[in-house]
């Protein structure tokens, strides 16, 4: 449990210790601050495909989306299911946010190997909807599975303006985007 006084400045490598007390290696603790690094790579995404209910996104993940063991990392994979789920959720005219999202990881993502994102809805209810996620690698391997459960917190007003992007927009996003689904 972290407790308030766990919560601060970084701590010192002396103040690293195991559960016995020990120092903590110092192998063991540079492998696990290297964990510690920028993941890049979000702005190689690509919509492929959107229709009531589904949206597929594309993307070859460059090497700033790699783990320590360089494969795409688990966090990149879990975006690209929750980014795309939700835009299927989108396409049902309700704006939305991830409620639950449940990944199984079946093999690993090469990086620059190209994938899709494929997320369709399977349950579309008045306040949650259900989207069946997964992610193929271009020799057709499913590498992740997911279920993401979606929470609306209101209907798209087909008046209102676009919701401006959080960050700058992905200028690779859009219907087409010139990339032909694989």
């Amino acid at each position: 449990m972290i407790s308030g006084r766990d919560i601060g400045a970084p701590a010192s490598p002396a103040a690293c210790r195991c559960a016995a007390g020990d120092a903590l290696p110092a192998h063991l603790r540079e492998g696990c601050l290297n964990h510690l690094s920028d993941l890049g790579g979000f702005d190689a995404v690509a919509n492929g495909e959107l229709r009531r209910g589904f949206a597929r996104n594309l993307v070859t993940p460059p090497p700033a989306a790699s783990n320590l063991f360089g494969k795409v990392h688990g966090g990149y994979l879990m975006y690209l299911v929750d980014v795309t789920a939700c835009m299927a959720g989108y396409t049902l005219g309700k704006r939305n946010v991830t409620q639950q999202t449940s990944l199984n990881f079946i093999r690993g993502v090469e990086v620059g190997d190209r994938v899709a994102v494929e997320a369709r809805a399977v349950h579309d209810g008045s306040s949650t909807a259900l989207v069946e996620a997964r992610i193929v690698d271009s020799a057709g391997r499913t590498c992740v599975l997911a279920t993401v459960g979606l929470f609306f917190v209101g209907p798209v007003d087909p008046l209102a303006p676009p919701p401006a992007p959080y960050f700058p927009r992905n200028p690779g996003l859009g219907q087409g985007a010139g990339i032909a689904p694989a």
